[in-house]
C-alpha cells in the first residue's frame, strides 16, 4: 500500500481564532509545519467547485449512470489512476479550463490566512492541483512526502489542501506528519502513487489528520511530510484541491507559473473565458523573482 501506517494520530486542531495573533501563528507554524482552519472557507463556493469538477468527471464516464452526479457516486466498472492513464489527462485536461477551480485559490479568506503567516503581501502559485481519488484504489493513495522536491524555489512556500465536500476518514483525506519539516529536505525514492517518489518517516512519527468538513482547510510547510490516506468508502469520488503560496518577496520556480502537467499551455486554458477575466496571467502584473 502507499499509505504508511500511523501509529499516532493527533486530531485536528482549529488555530481560526490565531488569525488575529500573527505572532502566535507564525509560532504554531514553525513548532507544528501545519495549520488546520475549520469552516475557513465559504461551503457554497467549495461545492459549486466540487459540483463542476463532478461534471468533468461525470463527462468522462466515472459516475454511476443513473445516479446524481453531484453525490459523486463512483462507477465500479472503472478505476482511474493519475499515473500515466491517458484517461487521467483526457479528464485533467478538461478540469484545468474550469475557471472556478483556479479562482477558488485566491479566495480573500485563504489568502488573508497566509498574510498573517508571512506578514507581507502573498503570491499564489498558479500551478493549481486537482486530485479525484477513486474508492479501491488504496495501492495508489499518495504515500508520504514533501513537496519541496517538486516545487523548488522558496522553502516557506506553503501547500493548502482542500477538501471539496465533507471528507470523513473513511473517503481518506489528508494526514501530516507533525514537527516533520525540521528534518530538511530528505532522500527520495522511487514509490507507487500520485508524484512517483516518497520519504522514509520514523514509526514514532506523531500525525495530524481526521474528519474534514466542506470548508475546512489544512496548510503546511513544503517541507512537512504528509500523504493520502486510502479512500475506503466503497462507492465515493474522493475530489480535493491543492494551491500553493509564498511570501511575494522571496524566489519562485518558474514551473511554478504554468499550469500543472504541461499538457496544456495557458492560451488553451483560457480560450473560452471572458477576454478581460481578471483572474487571467494575475502573476505577470507583479515584480517577481522567478529562477
Amino acid at each position: 500500500m502507499a499509505m504508511v501506517n500511523m501509529a499516532q494520530i493527533e486530531p485536528l486542531e482549529d488555530m481560526t481564532n490565531l488569525l488575529d495573533q500573527p505572532g502566535e501563528l507564525r509560532r504554531r507554524g514553525r513548532e507544528d509545519g501545519c495549520l488546520f482552519f475549520s469552516g475557513l472557507l465559504a461551503s457554497q463556493k467549495v461545492n459549486s467547485v466540487r459540483t463542476q469538477i463532478l461534471a468533468v468527471c461525470n463527462k468522462h464516464g466515472w459516475i454511476m449512470e443513473g445516479s446524481d452526479y453531484t453525490k459523486g457516486v463512483a462507477n465500479t466498472e472503472v478505476l482511474v489512476l493519475e499515473e500515466a492513464d491517458p484517461k487521467w489527462q483526457a479528464f485533467y485536461n478538461d478540469l484545468q479550463k474550469v475557471r472556478d477551480f483556479h479562482n477558488l485559490a485566491l479566495d480573500e479568506d485563504l489568502i488573508h490566512v497566509f498574510e498573517a503567516l508571512f506578514g507581507e503581501s502573498v503570491l499564489p502559485h498558479s500551478r493549481n492541483i486537482c486530485r479525484v481519488v477513486f474508492p479501491n484504489s488504496a495501492s495508489h493513495s499518495t504515500p508520504p512526502h514533501q513537496d519541496n522536491f517538486y516545487i523548488g524555489g522558496s522553502e516557506e512556500t506553503w501547500t493548502a489542501w482542500i477538501p471539496c465536500g465533507d471528507c470523513p476518514v473513511t473517503l481518506g483525506g489528508l494526514s501530516v506528519a507533525k514537527g516533520s519539516h525540521k528534518q530538511g529536505n530528505l532522500q527520495v525514492k522511487e514509490a507507487v502513487g500520485p508524484g512517483g517518489r516518497q520519504v522514509d518517516v520514523e514509526e514514532q512519527q506523531v500525525w495530524v489528520g481526521g474528519d474534514y468538513a466542506c470548508g475546512d482547510v489544512i496548510i503546511l510547510h513544503s517541507l512537512a511530510i504528509h500523504q493520502g490516506r486510502d479512500n475506503m468508502s466503497q462507492d465515493r469520488l474522493r475530489v480535493s484541491c491543492d494551491f500553493r503560496y509564498q511570501p511575494m518577496s522571496h524566489p519562485i520556480r518558474s514551473d511554478s507559473l504554468i499550469p500543472h502537467m504541461r499538457w496544456l499551455t495557458w492560451e488553451e486554458i483560457y480560450r473560452n473565458w471572458d477576454p478581460e477575466d481578471p483572474i487571467k496571467y494575475y502573476w505577470r502584473n507583479w515584480d517577481l523573482q522567478i529562477t
